[in-house]
């Protein structure tokens, strides 16, 4: 009966990212204890100069809530503009019990892994994406939303503090490549 629970909690949690229930029995402990290796694909930024920033956002959407289910994901461009750096500390969505920046590890079998990342870096040299299949927002205990709607949100910068942000819920990314 756990193990049924388990899973089904490790299912639901991973159809919204884009995982495997397989990949996600296999915990960060029984990696560590086989010995394979991790390679992450996203370095952690802990440190920018602090100063004035502007950020600009842009293509903020949400996944509709896979039915039954109190998780979903969010998506959106940051763009730097003005100042040298910044760093995306965090997110919060109106209705929601916690929102996780997260990204993808691959294993030395092959295998892509989701998992929480640190802060991200935002600067000149181009936008910071979060898209399926990469960087995205987990957003935990959010009342059911569906495609249409519109939900509050805010990204929690070092340097440029509170930005607003409403994400449009929809099934598809917005228009390609403008958008971005």
């Amino acid at each position: 009966m756990i193990r049924t629970a388990v899973f089904s909690s490790a299912t639901l949690f991973l159809a919204a990212c884009g995982g495997s229930p397989e990949a996600a029995e296999e915990t960060n402990a029984d990696r560590h204890e086989s010995g394979m290796a991790e390679t992450r694909l996203y370095q952690p930024e802990t440190e920018v100069a602090q100063g004035e920033a502007e950020v600009e956002i842009r293509a903020s959407w949400m996944r509709p809530h896979p039915q039954g289910r109190d998780v979903t994901s969010a998506y959106v461009v940051v763009r730097l503009a003005s100042g040298e750096e910044d760093l995306l500390t965090g997110a919060r969505i109106e209705g929601a019990e916690r929102v996780e920046m997260h990204g993808h590890t691959m294993s030395a079998d092959g295998a892509m892994r989701m998992h929480e990342i640190p802060p991200q870096r935002v600067g000149s040299e181009g936008p910071l994406v979060f898209t399926p299949g990469g960087r995205h927002l987990m957003v935990f205990g959010l009342a059911p939303v569906s495609e249409g709607e519109e939900v509050a949100g805010t990204l929690v910068f070092q340097n440029a503090g509170d930005v607003p942000v409403t994400f449009a819920v929809r099934n598809m990314p917005p228009g390609m490549p403008n958008d971005y």
